[in-house]
């Protein structure tokens, strides 16, 4: 029951988030590019779900020196583009 109770509030805590902050600064940027909202939902919401694991894997890279690839970030950044 108490992971149940987590899960729940961790999705009900992501929705508010994402509907208090994230969509609003996208239609602020949609607005000054003068971009539609079909193209702004499709692109800016794609790359913006998905820099969290381009800056991850930057710091990885250029920070701490891991062995992790390029080819990991650029991979994963096309998937995050053409699928999500």
């Amino acid at each position: 029951l108490g992971l149940v109770a987590v899960a729940l509030s961790s999705f009900y805590l992501q929705a508010v988030i994402t509907e208090e902050r994230f969509v609003p600064a996208l239609n602020v940027i949609a607005n000054h590019f003068n971009i539609s909202d079909d193209v702004a939902g499709a692109t800016l919401m794609a790359a913006g779900a998905s820099s969290s694991n381009v800056f991850s894997s930057f710091i990885a890279i250029f920070i701490t020196k891991s062995s992790l690839g390029m080819g990991t970030i650029v991979g994963s950044e096309m998937f995050q583009q053409l699928v999500v």
